[in-house]
């Protein structure tokens, strides 16, 4: 299996995307888990890969051009033996739990992450019924919610430093906009297996 991030290019002509583009219109890869993005044109009009397209719904114009791949990955396609798959639903928005923060928040207790689920509410960040994020979190004031007299740490244990806070990553992977997202993997695992018997 390959795996090759496209989001972190290079000003050299992006050679990820070179990389992927070789892979799949020279027939190494027989499928790929596209996430994050969409193909460009050359890729797909180019393309002998079974492409898995894994999108967040929240991000409307990259989902939709994963739509239009799909569309015109089919049309080349049609009558062919390739399989193409537009996922759109496996990494919708999260609720903001207690057990998905305890999952994911190394040492956090399910008091604590009560609290501040409840802080967040307070906010208007958390919607009182549903605790679907309200607010985005990489752009909205979180953190001196939750933090109000430290903009680095909450209760002197838990990181909230941009880029260092793994409850920055659990809130950007529950708001879902422009984040992997692990519940893609195994269905396209189980496709590509599927493939191959």
């Amino acid at each position: 299996p390959y795996l090759v991030d496209t989001t972190q290019s290079t000003p050299l002509e992006h050679p990820q995307e070179e990389h992927l583009r070789q892979l799949v219109t020279q027939g190494i890869a027989q499928g790929g888990l596209v996430m994050v993005m969409n193909l460009s044109e050359d890729i797909v009009s180019k393309s002998k890969a079974n492409p898995n397209l894994a999108t967040m719904p929240r991000d409307k114009e990259t989902t939709s051009r994963a739509a239009k791949n799909d569309q015109d990955l089919k049309y080349l396609n049609r009558g062919g033996q390739t399989t193409i798959i537009l996922d759109t639903t496996n990494c919708d928005s999260l609720a903001v739990s207690s057990k998905y923060l305890v999952e994911r928040i190394p040492f956090i207790t399910k008091d604590e992450s009560e609290q501040l689920i409840s802080q967040l509410k307070q906010g208007g960040h958390i919607n009182q019924f549903t605790n679907i994020l309200e607010v985005d979190p990489t752009k909205s004031n979180w953190r001196t919610i939750i933090s109000p007299n430290n903009s680095t740490h909450r209760l002197d244990k838990f990181v909230v430093k941009p880029g260092y806070s793994p409850l920055a990553k659990a809130l950007y992977r529950c708001w879902t906009f422009h984040e992997y997202c692990s519940e893609v993997v195994f269905p396209a695992l189980d496709l590509f297996e599927m493939q191959q018997s």
